[in-house]
């Protein structure tokens, strides 16, 4: 594993800070539009969730169902494209885009909007607190026949000299029981938008608890000290050395 410190060229590219509520299902969710001006994104477009359905049995043809929910939120996005807002009947999400600056600013952006979120929703419970962090790990390709250099969980293939490895993925699920914080960790490799040269690996890390929190801002945001130092901590237990110094 590498040793956890600032780097410079962070790979980040997209961070997301994400609450799960419990909102009085008579709620409307248009009065999210009246948040605008305060929201100050120019942008604001509505979120409709579709359920989809396949039923196969044998020897009959497959059926195919489709639910509409309809409008569950609206998203606002900036300016620059750079900061998305998902303001929800089931929560609040923010995501930004790279290029990253740093924790404090975009959790301070986070906290600003999740506010006008709690006070237009007024959710009963949050149920679900969590960090996101996708990475992109451009790796020399002439050095990346064995992951093993860059990965401290690399995946395992057949070393035969006529295989070439085109692809992977890998998903693991933790939890610590003395905090009660799990985690998702992702590692695949990008399908397109590679540079000659370089192999991107994904490094997707999904930080979050599930329980009962009361949403108010003070008590539910002082939770993302502790989710930021897991996702920091898993992060750098992901990658070696050699990774770190890539982006340093």
């Amino acid at each position: 594993m590498a040793t956890p410190r600032h780097l410079s060229r962070a790979p980040i590219t997209e961070a997301v800070i994400d609450l799960r509520c419990r909102v009085d299902s008579a709620f409307d969710v248009n009065a999210f539009r009246s948040l605008e001006s305060s929201i100050g994104y120019p942008t604001a477009k509505p979120i409709q969730m579709f359920e989809f359905h396949m039923k196969q049995e044998a020897g009959k043809e497959p059926e195919n169902s489709q639910v509409n929910h309809g409008l569950i939120g609206w998203r606002f996005t900036s300016a620059d494209g750079k900061q998305v807002a998902q303001f929800r009947k089931d929560g609040f999400t923010f995501s930004r885009l790279a290029p990253y600056s740093h924790w404090e600013e975009v959790f301070a952006e986070a906290s600003r909007l999740y506010q006008l979120y709690l006070e237009c929703a007024q959710p009963g419970e949050v149920t679900r607190p969590a960090v996101r962090y996708i990475n992109r790990l451009p790796l020399p390709e002439a050095e990346v026949a064995d992951f093993s250099p860059f990965l401290t969980a690399p995946p395992a293939f057949p070393m035969d000299r006529q295989v070439v490895l085109n692809g992977f993925l890998t998903q693991v699920q933790i939890h610590d029981p003395l905090t009660g914080i799990s985690a998702t960790i992702t590692q695949t490799i990008q399908s397109d938008g590679g540079s000659p040269g370089f192999v991107p690996v994904i490094l997707d890390l999904d930080v979050y608890e599930t329980r009962s929190f009361p949403p108010d801002s003070k008590t539910i945001l002082a939770r993302f000290d502790a989710l930021r130092e897991t996702k920091n901590r898993y992060f750098f237990s992901s990658i070696t050395e050699k990774t770190a110094t890539l982006f340093e």
